[in-house]
């Protein structure tokens, strides 16, 4: 017996519903694998932190389909569809970040070593005094070779550029010091040389053979001179001061001196006296001696010192001419003249002498 037939079957829906969820867990979980393996290549390489965002992004779905496989394959799937070129775009991305960051980190360090040696440079160049600057040339020999160094490396330049500005304060300060205590070795070596420059400048302008001061005053400054070459550094200043103290003053008291003589000069004149050149005493003290006569006979001598002393002789008078021609001559060098006498010291007084032929009065019988 035979027998055919044709019949239309149907699973049933809860079964057939579950080897589909089946299935598409089966498939969405390779290809969350692949996207984990994706992710995994990406971190060991290193690339993700040249895009981090994006690569902490997708890892997080890729987690959340792992854990969708279990209660919603279907959502899983779906995340995957919507994910799979954005996991495999990442690989290829993340390389040209990196490749990108790079090559500005290159450029970056490349700005930054000429940064770096520009600052170095500045700091150079805001040394004004060439003696430091030298010391801090040799100090600061070696970073330029640093700086060069840290380029070639990649090293972290940022920092190591406030490290640079805090070495170069330190070196320019230290190159000063440097260069003040050379410059004290080069004022002690030269020490000799410049108190001769400054003895000798002191001696043309101070006690030059043609200025007032006299041979006397000019010697005793000269000397005092010589006493400061012997001085130390801390009384040489003093010794010029004194030698040029003691010139100076000679000078102002030969010029005094040469005023007084100039107004006896011209009171002796005014009061009909005919004058002689004055000279030179030897042998006294440098003094000036003025003589004048009259045609009646009568005479006068002054003898004018340097330390303010005045001595005047008025003799071969007849009578009180004699009185006349002081009480002329005197007052006149005051009120005209202005040269003030003090200390009057009458030593001889004859005012009764008559002869013509009478003995001469001497140096010392009538003195201011």
């Amino acid at each position: 017996m035979s027998h055919a037939a044709e019949y239309e079957w149907r699973q049933r829906r809860e079964d057939q519903r579950r080897q589909y969820l089946s299935r598409v867990r089966s498939v969405t979980a390779e290809f969350v694998a692949r996207y984990e393996s994706v992710l995994d290549d990406v971190r060991r390489q290193g690339l993700h932190t040249a895009v981090p965002a994006e690569f902490a992004a997708l890892s997080r779905q890729v987690a959340d389909m792992r854990q969708l496989l279990t209660t919603d394959p279907e959502r899983a799937r779906d995340l995957s569809l919507a994910l799979g070129q954005e996991v495999h775009a990442l690989p290829r991305l993340a390389r040209q970040a990196w490749q990108h960051a790079q090559a500005q980190a290159e450029q970056r360090r490349r700005e930054l070593g000429a940064e770096l040696n520009s600052l170095l440079e500045r700091s150079f160049l805001a040394i004004e005094d060439p003696v430091a600057r030298d010391f801090a040339y040799t100090a600061a020999a070696g970073i330029e070779a640093e700086i060069r160094t840290r380029v070639a490396l990649g090293a972290h330049l940022e920092t190591f550029r406030s490290q640079l500005q805090t070495r170069m304060t330190d070196i320019v300060t230290q190159a000063q010091a440097q260069a003040e205590a050379w410059k004290q070795t080069q004022r002690q070596e030269q020490r000799a040389a410049v108190r001769a420059a400054v003895l000798a400048d002191v001696s043309t302008v101070a006690l030059a053979g043609d200025l007032a001061a006299p041979p006397s005053a000019r010697e005793q400054a000269q000397a005092a001179l010589e006493r400061a070459t012997e001085a130390d550094e801390s009384s040489f200043d003093h010794a010029i001061a004194t030698a040029l103290e003691s010139a100076n003053q000679a000078v102002v008291d030969e010029e005094s001196r040469r005023a007084a003589v100039r107004a006896v000069y011209a009171s002796l004149q005014q009061a009909g006296f005919v004058v002689d050149q004055p000279y030179l005493e030897d042998g006294e003290g440098g003094n000036v001696i003025l003589s004048a006569r009259k045609p009646s006979g009568g005479q006068a001598q002054f003898r004018i010192g340097v330390e303010g002393n005045l001595v005047y002789k008025f003799d071969h008078y007849e009578g009180s001419a004699c009185q006349q021609d002081v009480s002329q001559v005197l007052p006149m060098l005051q009120q005209v003249y202005g040269i003030s006498l003090s200390n009057e010291r009458v030593l001889w007084d004859n005012p009764d002498r008559l002869s013509k032929d009478a003995r001469p009065l001497d140096d010392h019988e009538a003195q201011r």
